[in-house]
């Protein structure tokens, strides 16, 4: 038995317990949505399963289990400050007990925190072994400047939380106030994105062409993309070293056949680049939930 942990409106979480069933794979769904208006019971270092008893339903979670997890904390857009609590309480607790699971876990929440800080997880890409395009992060307006007047530049994310990637000019840090900041530029690598998921040793890869600066906000063609050797076996490696399961690689492919790699994503959103792949990548993640290791 398989069990998926996550809210209702995850288009993702969703897509992955349609494919377990479409898999034919034993599947317990934790709604967190639901479960946290009811009463939970979380034991840690005793081996004991963790309890959810909610709306007439009653989960429970053996140390041993196999789990696909998208923890998604929703106490932030919440009004009302005991739900608030209640949601912090479910998403921590049930964070510290899937750390502490002797079963398979795709992927534990304390592993790859890296990547909600970019330079921090850019150094880290690059301690792997990957190509990683020049970077500053700042709140000086004068820096800032200068960088995105040696060459092509994008503004990115400097956490975590998605946001879309824009090309900027030297102008636009005219009367940029430090408070406003840190802000975080890379420099821009021309060429075909990569996207290449990771589930244990398998590698499925997907290339994208686009006219924008970030193919996620215009038409973009997409195709199967054959990942050579060397860079299937880095990032199969690399993923490994971060301690996860699963994981989203995005690369940019140069004229002159250079990787580069952008980020490594440790609870990506795979749903649309698995319906194009005609399910392979959940096929990967079912196969290996029910492997149990």
């Amino acid at each position: 038995m398989l069990t998926a942990i996550g809210i209702d409106s995850d288009p993702t979480l969703v897509h992955f317990v349609q494919a377990a069933l479409n898999e034919r794979a034993g599947l317990t769904l934790l709604n967190l949505r639901a479960a946290v208006e009811g009463e939970w019971r979380l034991p840690l270092g005793s081996g004991e399963p963790a309890e959810f008893t909610f709306g007439g339903e009653h989960v429970s979670l053996a140390p041993g289990d196999a789990i696909y997890c998208r923890l998604i904390d929703l106490s932030p857009v919440l009004p009302e400050r005991e739900t608030r609590r209640r949601w912090r309480s479910l998403i921590g607790g049930l964070a510290a007990w899937l750390e502490q699971s002797e079963g398979v876990v795709v992927n534990r929440p304390g592993h790859a925190a890296d990547n909600s800080a970019k330079p921090l997880h850019e150094a880290w890409l690059r301690q792997q072994g990957f190509a990683v395009p020049a970077s500053l992060t700042s709140s000086n307006a004068t820096l800032l400047a200068a960088f995105a007047g040696d060459g092509p530049t994008i503004v990115k994310s400097v956490q975590g939380i998605r946001a879309d990637t824009r090309a900027v000019t030297p102008a636009d840090f005219t009367g940029f106030v430090a408070a406003r900041g840190p802000v975080h530029l890379q420099r821009r690598v021309i060429g075909r994105d990569l996207r290449l998921h990771v589930v244990g040793n398998e590698v499925h890869g997907e290339s994208i062409e686009s006219d924008a600066v970030d193919y996620r906000t215009a038409s973009a063609r997409f195709r199967r993309f054959e990942v050579p050797a060397d860079l299937a076996d880095l990032t199969v490696r690399a993923t490994r070293a971060a301690g996860l399961i699963f994981a989203g690689w995005d690369f940019k492919l140069d004229d002159e056949g250079r990787f580069w790699c952008l980020e490594a994503n440790p609870m990506p959103g795979y749903d649309g680049y698995d319906t194009r792949a005609n399910g392979a990548i959940s096929r990967s993640l079912v196969e290996r939930l029910k492997s149990r290791r």
